[in-house]
């Protein structure tokens, strides 16, 4: 594990591993969505911005998040907030203001809310996969200690990194990469047999929320918990739980009205 990838020659400044991932991820995603753009003949300069202001929302609501959740352990203030390169974030907390972004920008652009969403899911999935990435090689989101002999344990011994030196832990990180990955590849292969408009979209948010769920079980790290029917619940199941739960009615009541008013499949958003 590498949190720290290269120094920029004899100086300070080095290249950190989390925020490089995230930039590669940023470009996977633009290229997933420039190749949906050409085959669904969507409008490219709005849905450019658009990414644009995802990135930004995703970033600092999750940062955002993070410091409300964690501000009296580590008394953030307001310029804590705004330096997200220095500190943890919650990813959903980033869902959540990238939501509100995009309910709002769809609306002013006159873009359609499920067309649109399908068409950037997929991006999302891969922009998901290449920061989990980076949490393996930082060593964030890490995972419980298990059994020595445990066959998929990783063990940190990067005095940087975040997680507990020196013991075997369960692969969290690699878990949330590989789910991340699964879905890409599901919607990927589905997006030109969909359905109904925002299935792609439904079907991504609701399978990698239950697979967070899941995982979620096994993480160590420092988390938000929620003792809920005397199950110790984290937040980040508390709010999965909601997106599975929202998106599995959703997808259903898309389903029927689909079924109603049948129309053309692929339109341009």
């Amino acid at each position: 594990m590498r949190p720290i990838l290269f120094h920029i020659g004899q100086t300070y400044y080095y290249v950190h591993a989390g925020h490089f991932m995230l930039f590669l991820g940023g470009l996977a995603g633009l290229f997933v969505v420039r190749m949906e753009i050409k085959r669904t003949e969507a409008e490219p300069d709005k849905i450019y911005l658009l990414l644009l202001l995802l990135a930004i929302a995703s970033v600092y609501g999750a940062r955002i998040l993070y410091c409300l959740d964690f501000r009296e352990t580590y008394h953030y203030g307001l310029l804590d907030v705004l330096r997200f390169w220095k500190g943890g974030m919650a990813l959903h907390g980033g869902i959540l203001l990238a939501l509100a972004v995009y309910v709002l920008y769809i609306d002013r652009q006159g873009l359609d809310f499920w067309k649109t969403g399908d068409l950037l899911a997929p991006a999302v999935a891969a922009f998901i996969f290449f920061a989990r990435i980076g949490c393996i090689l930082v060593g964030c989101c890490y995972g419980r200690q298990c059994a020595p002999g445990f066959p998929f344990a990783l063990t940190f011994t990067e005095p940087a990194a975040v997680a507990p030196k020196h013991v075997p832990l369960y692969p969290t990180q690699p878990m949330f990469a590989a789910a991340a990955l699964a879905v890409f590849l599901v919607l990927w292969a589905k997006r030109k047999t969909k359905r109904f408009d925002g299935e792609i979209a439904l079907l991504g948010a609701a399978l990698y929320s239950l697979f967070a769920f899941i995982i979620e079980f096994f993480r160590g790290d420092l988390r938000v918990l929620y003792e809920i029917g005397g199950l110790a619940l984290s937040q980040n199941q508390v709010l999965g739980a909601a997106i599975i739960i929202a998106s599995c009615a959703l997808y259903v009541y898309r389903r029927r009205v689909t079924k109603r008013c049948p129309k053309s499949r692929e339109p341009a958003p």
